[in-house]
């Protein structure tokens, strides 16, 4: 026998990072909202860093506070970072950029993707419009051209959405059944991750040495009683598909030796303490972020070379911008799928996605060369960058989530009202 469950007012596809935090900030609103997630529930971890991790950026972890899902995060499992070191393997370029530089106690913080994922799913207990429901998974979507509303599926269980999100990352299933075009493009790169233990402490310094296969970052990680005080990163490793390949086969002293090799004495002697995970990195851009009723946040609608750590902040910028146009398509009387809305969450952020994705890929490029003189002019900007006060105070904001048009959530509180309407 069907049941039918009662008409949603929106339904979000996904519960990750970015479907979490869309889906609080629209209950947030009194909004009828449900999240289909075909994952099992989130949970708290415990023990051992997991091997994914995201770096949040000042405006997401504004976003998180301002929405009070940062007081569900175990505090003793997220680490900030005070200082960020960038160089060049090949020649003398260096840029040390440092908080107190911008003001600011921290230039991000560094947490695992299932801690984020499990305080968003306890904060999205507490409100009552919020229906997150786990290891669903969506078989069907149709849009009714009469009504205009989305018809969603999962085994005998039926809703009807007003609005439709998809969330559910770069093979997302409601972006392909829009007909929104967002193929991949092989970034040339496989990323390889994991957790290393150092013989001295990290610091609160994330670090990043880019290399003609490919970047490196070792991210600091929180401090581990049984390893030693901030004595563990995790690394991200990218570069030439076969170059990482042959790192994930190497045993575990033999990968370490090449860890060191790559990175020099810049956290001595490393130990591999984990297993080793791979995945290609392919970039994506959806060619557009909205529908008919339907929007795309996240993974969903744009996927960037992770060397920057930026993927996830871009993702919950976009959860925010939209739950702002929503909200001031209310406050006018309109629905929430009002066209209008859309498309000014379009504007706003698919431009400033594109811009960040293009600059990922011109840093892939230029660190790459290896003609002399590119290098020659490379390292020589690295080292003027690093000397010249207000550029890299520019750079350095702009790594933090300090743009122009930042949605209220995002902003420290007494920066809160919301921006004029554009």
């Amino acid at each position: 026998m069907t049941q039918q469950v009662d008409q949603q007012h929106i339904i979000i596809v996904g519960g990750g990072m970015t479907g979490g935090v869309l889906a609080v900030l629209l209950a947030e609103q009194g909004l009828k909202v449900t999240v289909l997630d075909g994952a099992p529930a989130p949970v708290m971890p415990s023990g051992p860093a997991q091997l994914r991790v995201s770096t949040l950026t000042e405006a997401s972890h504004w976003l998180l506070r301002n929405t009070g899902v940062w007081d569900y995060l175990d505090a003793s499992r997220v680490q900030p970072y005070s200082a960020m070191q960038v160089w060049d393997q090949d020649g003398t370029g260096e840029v040390l950029f440092q908080a107190e530089e911008v003001g600011a106690e921290s230039l991000g913080w560094l947490l695992e993707n299932g801690h984020l994922a499990a305080a968003l799913y306890r904060k999205a207990a507490t409100l009552p419009t919020l229906d997150w429901q786990c290891g669903v998974q969506v078989e069907a979507l149709r849009r009714d051209a009469d009504t205009g509303q989305w018809a969603v599926r999962s085994g005998d269980t039926h809703w009807q959405a007003d609005l439709l999100i998809g969330a559910d990352g770069a093979r997302s299933q409601v972006r392909e059944q829009a007909g929104i075009s967002g193929g991949p493009r092989d970034s040339g790169h496989h990323a390889l991750v994991a957790t290393i233990a150092t013989a001295q402490p990290h610091g609160t310094c994330a670090r990043q040495v880019f290399m003609e296969s490919g970047p490196l970052a070792l991210l600091p990680l929180f401090t581990d009683a049984e390893q030693g005080d901030q004595r563990q990163c995790s690394i991200v490793w990218s570069g030439w598909p076969e170059r990482i390949a042959e790192l994930r086969e190497k045993d575990a002293v033999s990968f370490a030796a090449e860890l060191q090799a790559a990175v020099g004495d810049a956290l001595g002697p490393v130990t591999l303490l984990s297993e080793r995970a791979v995945f290609p990195i392919q970039e994506r851009h959806a060619s557009q972020y909205v529908a008919s009723g339907l929007a795309l946040v996240g993974d969903a609608a744009h996927v960037i070379h992770p060397l920057a750590g930026q993927g996830v902040n871009l993702g919950l910028l976009d959860a925010a911008v939209l739950a702002e146009e929503i909200a001031r398509a209310s406050e006018h009387g309109r629905d929430c799928a009002d066209p209008a809305a859309l498309a000014r969450y379009q504007r706003r952020r698919r431009g400033e996605n594109l811009l960040m994705q293009n600059a990922m890929r011109g840093f892939q490029s230029l660190f790459e060369q290896r003609a002399m003189p590119v290098r020659w002019l490379r390292n020589t900007g690295m080292r003027w960058v690093n000397q010249a006060g207000p550029v890299k105070g520019f750079f350095a904001r702009q790594a933090m989530g300090r743009t122009t048009d930042l949605p209220a959530r995002a902003k420290p509180p007494a920066f809160g009202a919301r921006a004029d309407s554009r």
